[in-house]
């Protein structure tokens, strides 16, 4: 992804967006861990699973946490989509154009 600037162009890798994502979900209270609706992804990814990030004329991220029981799940999601969209503004200077939570489950202690 490139981003111009007054400064000049900067690119940016997609890695990048899903460390800055995983990031800002870290920060976020009542989040467990993530998954995927991917099977293969579900076991093979790293940190960066459940999180998925499209460059199609602005930032798409779409994100799978698990949400620790007990919590408010509406606010749980308003909460992790505020956070991500801070470090993009605080970080990269831009705003995605949509951040969408999938609540993958509830994690029962």
């Amino acid at each position: 992804m490139k981003i111009i600037t007054a400064y000049g162009e900067i690119e940016i890798y997609m890695n990048v967006l899903k460390c800055l994502v995983y990031e800002a979900l870290t920060e976020s209270y009542g989040l467990v861990r993530m998954d995927d609706p991917n099977i293969i992804s579900k076991y093979l990814a790293g940190d960066d699973k459940g999180i998925h990030i499209k460059d199609d004329k602005g930032i798409f991220v779409d994100v799978f946490p698990v949400v620790s029981y007990g919590m408010n799940i509406e606010q749980v999601a308003i909460n992790a989509q505020e956070n991500i969209i801070y470090k993009f503004k605080e970080m990269l200077g831009i705003e995605p154009q949509n951040v969408n939570i999938h609540v993958q489950g509830i994690k029962v202690d």
